[in-house]
């Protein structure tokens, strides 16, 4: 039994236990199931997590066996000011849908502002960004052009409106970060590192109770859905291997969507929820998660089983806090009931580079309270 849990990790088992008490289906944007490779698009106030200059891309391969699949790319670059407790972000995303083209392309600029204490930060941030959406109309087909025996034979009465989309975007986050002792009935587990975060992605949208918007290539009045999401996880030392010069830490977490008109409306909204675990042992990581509508298999429900491994050099600059540091991540969507089977699996890959900043820099912060470092994933 756990006892005397700071709060930030009695919220985090909060989150979990939310997770299993509330149905979840897919969210209808992008979704990525290493959620800590896109950062910034998971929760702007990670922006500048890392001390210096870090660069990341990810790629995302989604039911293969679908006409044209589900593709998404995603590039950021961060830099941490410390004497100025910022983070700025640049972040870049193209999203490919299906055999219709529908192309949706992204770019932003992000900014946090971290709130450093003696051992826990909290990360407030924003991200503006323009969003391009185009579709391709000759690749679509419609029901007035279809005949029983002879297929594709009509012409459409369909007219389009129009082929590109043009808007602006907003997005909220925020992010307590902490770092403290578990005592776990007899053992006191120290240096456990826990993150909490919510944010709001389509920000104006939660104001927006008409409901109309720009993003209809029918020129319809209609506005993107606002998508909530709350994530947490912590990363807990195993301490028996380090006197084998091994350094062992499990870390579970979770991740909570909900989109739709309805803020926090369960009822009406697409849902989708992620929860499991990683397993770091020196430069390598394993991960295993468990997504559906329902934690339990269900033929009415697509569910997944997420598996991850990570490989990363000079880990937290722990062989050399003046070189850089890499990563690399792969991870398979393996679907067990719904859509999954006949669609296909889906596949991921993470790549980032940090740069350390000088010590310099962050001595000469405005105060002797120190933003934490980021240690391997948050």
């Amino acid at each position: 039994m756990l006892t005397r849990l700071p709060l930030v990790s009695r919220l985090l088992l909060f989150g979990f236990a939310l997770l299993f008490s509330t149905t979840i289906t897919n969210a209808q944007d992008p979704s990525f199931s290493q959620f800590y490779a896109n950062r910034i698009y998971l929760n702007p106030a990670f922006t500048g997590m890392n001390n210096g200059i870090a660069l990341s891309g990810v790629s995302r391969a989604q039911w293969l066996r679908v006409d044209r699949a589900f593709y998404t790319h995603g590039a950021t670059a961060e830099w941490q000011l410390p004497v100025l407790r910022l983070g700025l972000g640049m972040h870049l995303l193209r999203d490919e849908e299906g055999i219709g083209a529908l192309t949706t392309q992204q770019a932003g600029l992000a900014l946090a502002y971290i709130i450093p204490g003696k051992k826990h930060n909290l990360h407030f941030g924003f991200e503006g960004r323009v969003v391009q959406k185009s579709i391709d109309w000759d690749k679509l087909i419609f029901t007035d052009q279809l005949d029983a025996h002879l297929g594709i034979v009509n012409s459409t009465r369909a007219v389009p409106a129009t082929e590109n989309l043009l808007y602006g975007d907003v997005d909220f986050g925020v992010v307590w970060r902490f770092e403290g002792d578990m005592r776990a009935g007899s053992k006191q587990l120290r240096q456990v590192r826990s993150h909490l975060g919510f944010s709001m992605k389509h920000l104006p949208q939660y104001f927006n109770k008409s409901g109309k918007g720009n993003d209809s290539f029918l020129n319809r009045d209609v506005a993107p859905a606002p998508r909530s999401t709350l994530h947490g996880g912590m990363i807990i030392p195993v301490h028996f291997l380090r006197g084998v010069g091994q350094q062992m830490a499990i870390s579970p977490n979770f991740k909570f969507d909900v989109q739709g008109y309805g803020f926090m409306n369960f009822g009406e909204s697409l849902t989708v929820g992620t929860i499991g675990m990683y397993a770091l042992l020196d430069h390598f990581n394993l991960g295993l998660f468990y997504q559906n509508k329902y934690y339990a298999p269900d033929q009415k429900h697509t569910d997944a089983l997420i598996v991850s491994f990570g490989l990363q050099t000079n880990a937290g600059g722990r062989q050399d806090p003046r070189r850089p540091s890499f990563y690399f991540g792969l991870s398979g969507d393996f679907n067990n009931s719904g859509l999954g089977p006949a669609a296909g699996s889906v596949f991921e890959v993470n790549i980032r580079a940090v740069f350390p900043g000088s010590k310099r820099a962050r001595s000469r912060s405005r105060s002797n309270k120190q933003i934490l470092d980021c240690k391997r994933f948050f």
